[in-house]
């Protein structure tokens, strides 16, 4: 088959130069993998689809292009760091995979393997015309290298010879790269040259498309061949056809025609607009761009391209372009270039009806609307918020049993500054069980915060002291206000699974101070407290640690431990379990021959399997666990203790003082460190009283080299490990802690919970294996209060399956009187509503519908310079929206998720816009749906409707909601309408947010409410005179008059006759009767007869000339008609 391939290769290749072949756009289904909601299908070469995990799996380094001509080229952000790091599809965001039309390799190390980086031979097509014979007999020698060849046709022509090299990277310099040209001179240019053969690898990328054509191999195989049988045919094809200029090749980067980028966003859509519009790329000189269309072959008709403060500006230098000779903004010449048009110096343009409506001559129901999507709710029952009430409704739950109680904080952070400290964390109460709630109702309106007693972790201050002198420290422990004179050491220890304060804490020269009045003195001061602070919520939801809060929350003096933990996040309350790659390898290394080592190497092969589609990775992992069920105590022993080589040999110890025999072996490890193996527990405490070492060993062969299960502990006070500094304890083996929660039991907890495979919330990501399970809650807890921000009663069940849960109910929050909320009703606002994804590749424009929104809102700001402003939009938008946020009454421009440290911002700000939604990625989606629902019997379905944002599955959408009114909830908070006066915020997104759309404070309107207000001041009185016109459109009835419909509608008398039709008025009376009827008055005109006559016009006439024609009606003279005389 080679051999035929090769025959003819030569004709082939002036074949596709003559007649090159198409790009085929990526294809998509909709399936989930890892974290994209889509199968992506590339076309790398004529028709040769491949999908981008087996990218991946291949250990291939890629990028998405665009089409073919002028954005056949990677993203703009392809180079730096990208060069040293796999780049892989999730690298890479996923509105370019939608719109991209083949790919780019990274060359060198990227998509290198085993030590041997990619490389492409390139054989230019200049040197198939120059020398064909030389470069066909080179082809042939390097394909016969491999058994597995890949050589591809290259779209102009060209040949691309692609391997794998060990131990090789070829430079990125000019002079290496073009390893083969022949030196062509000028006066103009002493380093021109035709380039015959380029050798890409470090720093290098090449094009896979549809316009390329694998001849031979297969792209996800490339073959590996040592540098030496490489380069001898290429040195080879060098001695023939190698021709250098005198001087060295300058060095320059390997770049297209066209810069990547103009240097801004809207410059760079403007690149787009030209290239749309068949210009060519000419040059840039002193800030300018200088353009001219393909068709002009002399080239000497430039359009120049430019930005400054006031936009982007073009200029033609002739009249042949259709591009005007003066400077004139770009926008006012092309309208779909995606760039934000600055506002006209007349205003924004207002259509007559709208100022009719303004100036009140006209209803404004006569403008057209859109339909809304948006509406109030009807009122229900008022939920009472008063202190009395909370308490009832939280004992009665109690007093039901229910153990899990979710609400909504009440709490005002802001009022109650130090009530910032609890979020995040766990609060025990020691209260009798009757007082429940009146508990809680005190903590959740006014916190007595002083006498709450908070947990204070080891690191607790460490920053401030720990550059003090350790002896000056040692001196005064604990006076500067840490709780532990060790805590790195200790913090250490804990990592690996010892317990510091058995290890190294009853060396510490501070020990009997610490049980006074540092950190281990809090296990018996909590005993007397009557509220603490348990640090993070997980303390009482995770078993890792039981024993801590076991000691902490111990049941006394007819009280009972009452906690109340707060979260924010969606799937906070499950448990992050992560297994990394490093603890396998250490469990392989170091159990070798064992079950923990078996189960280990087990576990490994799973995830190092190619093929990742996460349900047979998921049913793998399962399979692994099952196999290995009946070596659980003998895992679960060994994942609880480090592996020591000993040998055991006959030397005992005599007690000296009673001359009992104490030990008869002893076990001897490496180091010269040895230990008595006790005869039994009185030994074992006699040897202890002595100062000897011993351990326990109950089975063992005498004289034979074995594993020995040990403790942490242990090992330490043995002396086989050396706890005395940080870098010592990292190198110790990490053990499990707690014997009843090891990894083996977060595993069998996951696979218990999680049934199906396809949809179980596991991962490998960063090296390691991570899941999550769903929460233990301590015995000791006997109620839990779970406060959030937005609990969905059915999520707050999942994730406590076992316990009786319930939600309480709470009003918001009042705010400040005056304070206002304006939501839009007519769209939900997706991004791809307000920004433009499909005419450009790699920068993305304004949509019309962004490009009105964000005018109008321009016009706002620039309206009254004393009124300040924010702006929180979608991600995409902010770079068009900088020139709008260089206004100095303009607080902030940001997006969704970069909210930090933009407090004081909100308080500043008078009017806050909310432009859109945010964009909730699908690898959350997915994640905190499996999380919640993975254990369903129906398997989870992402499909979505023709709607944004809407998925078909309940429980997806569900989730999503969720997500989306926690970030608008967060948004509001810091807003703070409940404290600060004078706030008004305009949502631009017709997402219903339960505690805003209900608000008497809340209007909702449309754009024709805000063009007919001519801003905010009087959007609320226009809101008002439109809701009232809707009421008395409401009320309107049969018996209704004429004029009356056409007042409230804004309608003609046409249109009205039709309104009181359908409203159930007599039936239509016909044409003849109707025209009978209005010339018994006298003469009318035809403009007076149609006016007044339901029906078409032309409908109208031909029956005024029938009507004649039966001489039932006079036609006076043209256009005027009357009844005959009698």
């Amino acid at each position: 088959m080679t051999t035929d391939v090769l025959q003819d290769i030569i004709a082939r290749c002036h074949q596709r130069h003559e007649k090159p072949l198409e790009q085929r756009k990526t294809t998509v289904t909709p399936l989930f993998y890892k974290g994209l909601p889509y199968h992506f299908t590339v076309y790398c070469a004529h028709r040769y689809p491949v999908m981008l995990q087996d990218l991946e799996a291949a250990g291939i380094s890629f990028m998405p292009i665009g089409q073919a001509p002028g954005t056949d080229r990677p993203p703009r952000s392809f180079g730096g760091e990208r060069f040293l790091k796999r780049q892989q599809a999730t690298d890479w965001d996923i509105t370019q995979w939608h719109r991209s039309w083949g790919m780019q390799v990274y060359t060198g190390i990227p998509s290198g393997r085993d030590g041997a980086p990619w490389h492409d031979i390139d054989f230019k097509y200049e040197a198939i015309c120059a020398a064909p014979d030389a470069v066909l007999a080179c082809v042939q020698a390097l394909v016969s290298t491999a058994a597995n060849p890949l050589l591809t046709l290259s779209k102009s022509g060209g040949l691309r010879f692609s391997c794998r090299i060990p131990g090789y990277l070829h430079p990125n310099t000019k002079q290496a790269q073009v390893y083969i040209y022949k030196g062509s001179p000028s006066e103009e240019n002493p380093y021109h040259h035709n380039a015959y053969l380029e050798i890409l690898g470090e720093k290098g990328y090449n094009c896979w498309d549809g316009r390329y054509e694998i001849l031979l191999g297969n792209l996800l195989e490339p073959p590996v061949i040592p540098k030496e049988v490489l380069f001898a045919p290429i040195d080879a094809l060098r001695a023939k056809l190698h021709e250098p200029v005198s001087q060295i090749l300058q060095h320059t980067e390997s770049i297209p025609e066209v810069p990547y980028s103009l240097g801004s966003g809207k410059l760079d859509l403007a690149k787009e607009a030209f290239f749309k519009r068949g210009f060519s790329y000419v040059r840039q000189e002193d800030g300018f761009h200088y353009w001219h269309r393909h068709s002009d072959e002399i080239g000497n008709t430039e359009v120049t391209l430019w930005e400054n403060e006031d936009g982007v500006w073009v200029c033609a230098s002739t009249s042949d372009t259709e591009l005007p000779m003066e400077a004139t903004l770009i926008t006012d010449v092309w309208k779909d270039t995606g760039i934000l048009p600055p506002i006209p110096k007349t205003g924004i343009p207002i259509d007559d009806k709208v100022l009719a409506v303004r100036e009140g001559t006209l209803s404004p129901l006569s403008l057209k609307r859109p339909s809304p999507v948006l509406h109030k709710s009807k009122p229900t029952e008022e939920i009472d918020e008063t202190p009395e009430a909370i308490r009832v409704q939280v004992q009665r739950a109690f007093d039901r049993n229910v153990r899990v109680l979710g609400c909504i904080p009440e709490t005002d952070v802001e009022k109650n500054r130090e009530v910032e400290s609890f979020l995040g964390k766990a609060i025990c109460l020691r209260v009798p069980s009757v007082e429940l709630g009146a508990a809680a109702e005190q903590f959740l309106q006014n916190p007595d915060v002083e006498s709450v007693t908070p947990w204070r972790d080891r690191i607790y201050l460490w920053d401030q002291v720990k550059d003090i002198p350790v002896d000056v420290r040692m001196a005064t422990p604990f006076q500067r206000g840490n709780v532990c004179e060790d805590p790195e050491r200790c913090e250490a220890i804990e990592q690996k699974g010892g317990d510091p304060s058995e290890i190294i804490c009853p060396q510490c020269p501070v020990y009997t101070a610490c049980r006074e009045r540092g950190y281990l003195s809090q296990f018996s001061t909590f005993q007397t407290t009557h509220a603490q602070i348990l640090g993070n919520f997980r303390l009482v939801l995770d078993p890792q640690y039981a024993k801590r809060v076991e000691q902490l929350l111990e049941v006394r003096d007819g009280t009972q431990p009452f906690c109340i933990i707060n979260v924010k996040r969606e799937n906070a309350l499950f448990l992050r379990c992560k297994l990394p790659r490093t603890t396998l390898k250490e469990w392989v290394v170091n159990w070798q021959g064992s079950a923990l080592g078996n189960f280990a190497i087990a576990l490994l092969n799973v995830v190092e399997i190619g093929d990742r589609s996460h349900g047979s990775f998921t049913k793998r992992l399962r399979t692994v666990v099952q196999t290995f069920e009946w070596l659980e105590e003998e895992i679960v022993q060994q994942m609880c203790h480090i592996n020591i080589q000993g040998r055991v040999v006959a030397r005992g110890v005599i007690d000296a003082e009673t001359g009992a025999e104490l030990a008869r072996f002893t076990i001897e490890f490496e180091g010269g460190i040895s230990a008595y193996i006790p005869v039994d527990a009185a030994a074992a405490d006699r040897l202890a009283a002595e100062g000897l070492p011993f351990f326990r060993l109950d089975a063992f062969v005498p004289n034979e080299d074995m594993k020995i299960l040990m403790s942490i502990a242990d090992a330490v006070g043995l002396g086989i490990l050396d706890a005395a500094t940080v870098e010592n304890i990292q190198e110790f083996q990490t053990v499990c802690a707690d014997p009843s929660w090891t990894f083996w039991h977060q595993l069998k907890r996951f696979f218990t919970h999680y049934t199906r495979n396809a949809d179980a919330p596991m991962r490998w990501e960063d090296e390691a294996l991570q899941f999550r399970v769903p929460p233990v809650l301590h015995p000791s807890v006997k109620h839990l209060l779970v406060n959030g921000p937005i609990l969905y009663g059915e999520h707050l069940h999942r994730a406590f399956l076992d316990a009786e849960t319930e939600s309480l109910r709470t009003q918001p929050r009042a705010w400040v009187p005056g304070n206002r909320a304006f939501q839009i009703r007519t769209g939900i606002y997706p991004r791809e509503t307000i920004l433009d994804f499909s005419s450009t590749w790699d920068v993305i424009g304004m949509s019309e519908t962004g490009q009105q929104i964000f005018s109008r809102i321009q016009a706002e700001i620039e309206r009254d310079p004393n009124i300040k402003h924010g702006i929180i939009t979608v991600l995409y938008a902010l770079e068009q929206l900088k020139s709008i946020a260089k206004n100095g009454n303009v607080c902030f421009l940001t997006e969704f998720r970069r909210l930090e440290g933009l407090e004081t911002a909100f308080q500043e700000a008078q009017v806050i816009w909310i432009v859109g939604m945010p964009e909730i990625g699908p690898g959350t989606i997915l994640e905190f749906t499996q999380t919640y629902f993975g254990n369903d019997e129906e398997p989870l379905s992402y499909e979505m409707e023709p709607e944004p944002y809407r998925y078909k599955d309940a429980r997806v959408q569900s989730v999503h909601e969720k997500v989306v009114i926690r970030i608008f909830t967060e948004i509001l908070e810091l807003v703070q309408l409940n404290r600060l006066a004078n706030k008004k915020v305009m949502l631009i997104t017709g997402f219903r947010i339960p505690d805003i759309i209900d608000r008497p404070e809340t209007l909702l309107f449309d754009w024709k409410d805000f063009d007919v207000a001519g801003g905010l001041d009087k959007l609320a009185e226009v809101i008002a005179i439109r809701q009232g016109f809707e009421t008395e459109r409401d009320n309107l009835t049969a018996e209704s008059s004429r004029k009356e419909v056409e007042r409230v509608l804004g309608c003609s008398p046409r249109q009205a006759n039709r309104v009181l039709q359908r409203l159930g008025k007599s039936p239509r009376v016909p044409f003849r009767e109707q025209i009978l009827a209005l010339l018994t008055n006298g003469e009318k005109k035809t403009p007076e007869l149609t006016e007044a006559i339901q029906g078409h016009p032309k409908a109208i006439n031909t029956e005024l000339t029938r009507l004649v024609e039966m001489g039932e009606i006079v036609k006076v003279r043209r256009g005027v008609y009357r009844l005959p005389e009698s």
